[in-house]
């Protein structure tokens, strides 16, 4: 019974907290605002639970966290401004069009072409971010899978979540270097630590590519 207790203490001194993802998704999906937009609600939610109820911070204690959120956010945009260079180069370089015409030219069946599709996108996901990889490569993919018998929207599943694993797949996914300028850890720490999150993710993913009936389900009811 204590135990009980300390729980429903703990879960009562941090309601405003759990309230938190309620206020955000559900502004999301009842078309309240956008995902950029929950953003601001969010931080704006934050602000007001930590100076008014719980009374954590004040005016100096804001200042610092808005400084210190100011100069993470330079570093993203740095790397995020460097994968979008290089998604550039890749562009105009045509080596993105290459590697879509190998995968086109080997006349596969579909559970290799989307074997294919995996790996060049867990590449790519560890080299760009996700918006410049879905802008170069779903144009090119989208045929390639369409012909092999894939849904588009199975599709699109598949290469978010690949996109996704990139983002901490080492040596160069975006979200290793957030950590690294949040937590000031050494890369060597960070990538034994992600190893069995990458592996558990991929295998998320081959039961996703090869389940397609997990990504279609919900089609039933809105077609």
């Amino acid at each position: 019974m204590p135990e009980a207790c300390a729980v429903l203490v703990a879960t009562k001194e941090g309601l405003w907290g759990i309230v938190a993802p309620i206020v955000i998704l559900g502004g999301i999906y009842s078309g309240l605002f956008s995902p950029t937009e929950a953003a601001g609600v969010a931080s704006v939610y934050a602000i007001l639970i930590s100076m008014v109820v719980y009374r954590e911070i004040g005016w100096r204690e804001l200042f610092d966290i808005a400084a210190r959120s100011m100069y993470l956010t330079a570093l993203v945009f740095i790397i995020v401004a460097a994968a979008g260079l290089y998604a550039w180069l890749l562009t105009i370089s045509g080596v993105a069009q290459s590697a879509t015409n190998l995968i086109s030219s080997l006349d596969m069946r579909p559970w290799a072409v989307l074997l294919s599709i995996n790996i060049l996108l867990l590449v790519v996901g560890c080299f760009l971010d996700p918006g410049s990889a879905i802008l170069i490569l779903t144009p090119l993919l989208l045929p390639i899978a369409k012909s092999a018998g894939v849904d588009p929207v199975h599709f699109g599943v598949v290469v978010v979540m690949n996109l996704t694993i990139g983002t901490f797949h080492p040596p160069f996914g975006l979200n290793i270097f957030v950590c690294q300028a949040m937590f000031k850890v050494r890369s060597s720490t960070l990538y034994a630590g992600l190893i069995p999150f990458v592996v558990v993710a991929v295998a998320a993913l081959l039961v996703v590519t090869y389940v397609p009936e997990l990504s279609l389900w919900i089609l039933k009811f809105i077609r």
